[in-house]
């Protein structure tokens, strides 16, 4: 689709803000929700920005538990997830995959307006919130920290004065059990408290032939603590804590997409293989290795709230830790009865200090303002380790041809300040001007090194007898990436192909100036249309896992996105139908980009062009019967892309399907002596969609689409609930990760099976 057809579209379409569908707050209208997108409290329908809200309703009921859960009901927002410290989120296509302690997230997260550093924090359980917001596109005028494809914005629940507890348990198959509750309610005059807690365990729905256990489990326990000081009518203070920990048997992956002409042709080996232990079951695996994860994270928070006769000051301190360690099996199948095995391992700590200092003006009829300040330091100790073998078992009866163990350092420190500031001006009743700036320093210092615990050991003949080709083999310092390298050395006769141990440092800044605008006109009460302008900004980059020194040393240059975007935003009907549409072109200036090739990540700019078209509508079809549809188009790929001596140029984005929608059907009605009953019915389909920049044959992913259902009591009292639910219920297979291997095909991980339960709440009020 062109530019011009999606914006000339914008006229007829008839969505964009993704709401979760609710029971009406009042009789014969669609609920409203309030968001704070712009760092005020707004409804949702006034906010002339792309967000979707997910009220507190929806998490409360169990429909929303985690991020895919969110991603699922939100126009162009993916997420997939290599392990429990590193999940990756997608916004219009735009994301990125590295694990480097010298990165950012291309979708920021935010708890309680607290950046998140590291993406290992950002995956959680989702439980006693307010909302959750989801904001598409460049965001820098109105976030402490550089947003530059999107945000997730998690707003917990706040103490308050009115006592009120609640506790829930769930039972379901694979032996879930989850139990969940709060208490809140006054402990003086003037504080307010509240505790939350969250206990959720799982068995895995992988099963490992080659050593009996179960993969792909839960074990997660959470806690958070607030108190709210009302100092007085003008102050008040709030401290919290959240605490979180996991103890996982891991992941385990199966080889699948087996290319018979790879170049050392070893994929022969892997059929009979697969026949005597997964037998292509993707709910199987065959791993020796003892997989497992591990991840603590904590927080403290400081919120300070004045007001002042037109404006409000408002100071966020915050302190956050995350460590994690993982071990996983990256070939996918029992060491030595295939030609190449791999393992990795990576033990990970992280903690960040932030301090964001606003100061918003409290709303006039001719201008309204917001001016703000942000300062970060975040130190991040990464350590990731491989263990690798490559065998020729045909031909010397198993004689490992290279081995390796080697570690990949890095210590990494960054350091983060930013102004920022947004001016809005009520030309009349219906027009209204905004312009908005952020500058943005950031200052990266790394050092990295690689370890070699073990020499590999090769035979010469033996390997230039598989290869066609003499070879001169000496010792090299880290195992082989992969035939492609492998063949490489060997034509080049250059042993720098292969890189000794190093230890090296490194230091860059950054800065940008970013500015934003936006129009939008009323046309009448029920409805406006808007256009939006910003830039988005994102820092340099060091890159993990590097073959030599000097790349470890070499920064890529920071990203920079240009967003074009139309909307309108509509309700009729008296607010029992609420219709919102947008379109939007995403222009990237130097998108990095990640790209797995055999056990090392190789990182290149990129630019790149996403456009689209989000839609959405939500209508009350009786006083009992919600129903949301919402749609997202996206045509997002490369304008030029080259990494490894390959050109990618117009190739796909990851995670970029060309179509998705979601349909939401929620039909309540009351029963004899007071008690109701809730009927909620989601189907989320996604098109087809490619895993790696590459668009290898192996990375496409098939299109699915995905059906939860929810059937809840509640007492007349409003005290007791029951819920009957299940998700995939069509027992869809999908991929949510996977590796391109040299040698094999792809090496994946496969989402939940069907899941179903009950759960049962407890109010006190």
């Amino acid at each position: 689709m062109k530019p011009r057809d999606l914006f000339a579209s914008c006229a007829s379409a008839c969505l964009l803000l993704t709401v979760q569908p609710v029971i009406a707050q009042e009789a014969g209208m669609l609920e409203e929700i309030i968001v704070t997108a712009q760092k005020r409290e707004q409804r949702l329908q006034e906010v002339p920005i792309s967000v979707t809200a997910i009220g507190e309703q929806a998490i409360q009921e169990g429909k929303i538990t985690q991020v895919e859960d969110v991603a699922l009901e939100t126009p162009n927002f993916t997420m997939t997830q290599f392990n429990i410290g590193e999940p990756q989120y997608y916004i219009r296509g735009i994301g990125n995959s590295l694990d480097s302690a010298g990165s950012d997230p291309a979708v920021a997260t935010f708890i309680d307006e607290v950046y998140i550093g590291r993406s290992a924090g950002t995956a959680m359980d989702l439980y006693d919130l307010d909302r959750v917001e989801v904001l598409r596109g460049p965001q820098g005028t109105l976030f402490g920290k550089n947003v530059v494809g999107g945000a997730l914005n998690i707003i917990t629940k706040k103490p308050s004065p009115e006592f009120e507890a609640k506790f829930g348990a769930t039972v379901g198959n694979y032996s879930q059990t989850v139990l969940r509750g709060f208490v809140n309610g006054a402990i003086t005059d003037n504080v307010s408290g509240k505790f939350s807690f969250s206990r959720r365990q799982r068995d895995g729905y992988v099963d490992n032939v080659v050593d009996g256990e179960e993969y792909h489990d839960e074990d997660n326990l959470s806690a958070r603590g607030q108190l709210l000081f009302t100092v007085s009518d003008a102050t008040d203070v709030l401290v919290g804590f959240d605490w979180t920990t996991d103890d996982q048997a891991g992941n385990c992956r199966n080889v699948n997409n087996l290319d018979k002409n790879d170049p050392l042709g070893l994929a022969v080996f892997y059929p009979p293989v697969i026949a005597a232990t997964t037998g292509g079951d993707v709910r199987k695996c065959a791993s020796e290795a003892e997989a497992f994860q591990e991840r603590d994270m904590l927080g403290t928070l400081l919120r300070v709230d004045h007001d002042f006769a037109n404006s409000t000051l408002t100071s966020i301190t915050a302190y956050r830790e995350t460590d994690y360690a993982w071990l996983e099996d990256l070939a996918g199948m029992p060491l030595g009865a295939t030609p190449f095995n791999l393992t990795d391992t990576v033990d990970e700590e992280a903690d960040q200090i932030s301090q964001e200092l606003r100061l918003t003006s409290a709303g006039g009829e001719t201008i309204d303002w917001l001016v703000g300040g942000f300062f970060m330091t975040e130190d991040v100790d990464r350590k990731e380790r491989y263990i690798g073998s490559f065998h020729a078992p045909l031909a010397a009866q198993g004689f490992a041809l290279l081995n390796g163990d080697v570690q990949f350092n890095q210590i990494n420190e960054t350091t983060s300040t930013a102004l920022f500031g947004k001016i809005d001006w009520n030309i009349s009743d219906r027009l209204t001007w905004s312009i908005g700036a952020r500058y943005a320093r950031d200052e990266k210092e790394i050092e990295q090194a690689v370890e070699n615990f073990e020499d590999p050991a090769f035979d010469s003949a033996l390997l230039s007898q598989l290869l066609g080709v003499p070879v001169n083999l000496v010792v090299l310092g880290i195992p082989v990436n992969g035939p492609g390298e492998l063949i490489a050395f060997v034509n080049s006769g250059d042993p720098s192909v292969l890189n000794t141990p190093y230890n090296t440092t490194a230091e860059e800044d950054w800065s940008e100036f970013v500015p934003s605008t936006n129009v939008s006109y009323q046309f009448n009460e029920d409805g406006f249309i808007y256009f939006t302008a910003a830039r988005g900004y994102k820092s340099g980059a060091f890159v993990s896992q590097t073959a030599t020194p000097q790349a470890a040393a070499t920064p890529l240059d920071p990203e920079i996105a240009t967003n074009y975007e139309v909307g309108v935003k509509s309700e009729f009907m008296n607010n029992r139908l609420r219709v919102n549409a947008a379109v939007f072109r995403m222009d990237y200036e130097d998108l990095q980009v990640f790209r797995l090739d055999g056990s090392l990540l190789i990182a290149a700019n990129a630019e790149a062009t996403s456009q689209g078209l989000e839609m959405d509508a939500t209508a009350l079809l009786t006083d009992n019967w919600v129903l949301n549809v919402n749609y997202g188009y996206l045509d997002a790929e490369y304008d030029q892309f080259i990494s490894g001596g390959e050109d990618f140029t117009g190739n796909r984005l990851p995670r970029a399907p060309e179509n998705s929608y979601s349909i939401t059907s929620n039909y309540t009605f009351n029963l004899d002596g007071g008690s109701s009953v809730d009927f909620n019915l989601n189907y989320a389909y996604q098109d087809d969609f490619f895993h790696d920049p590459s668009n290898a044959n192996g990375s496409g992913e098939d299109a699915y689409g995905l059906l939860r259902a929810g059937f809840t009591w509640t007492s007349a009292s409003g005290a007791w609930d029951v819920t009957a639910w299940g998700k995939n219920l069509t027992d869809e297979e999908y991929r949510t990760h996977t590796i391109i291997s040299n040698i094999a095909g792809t090496v994946d991980l496969w989402g939940m099976p069907r899941t179903y339960g009950l759960t049962l709440n407890y109010r006190m009020q």
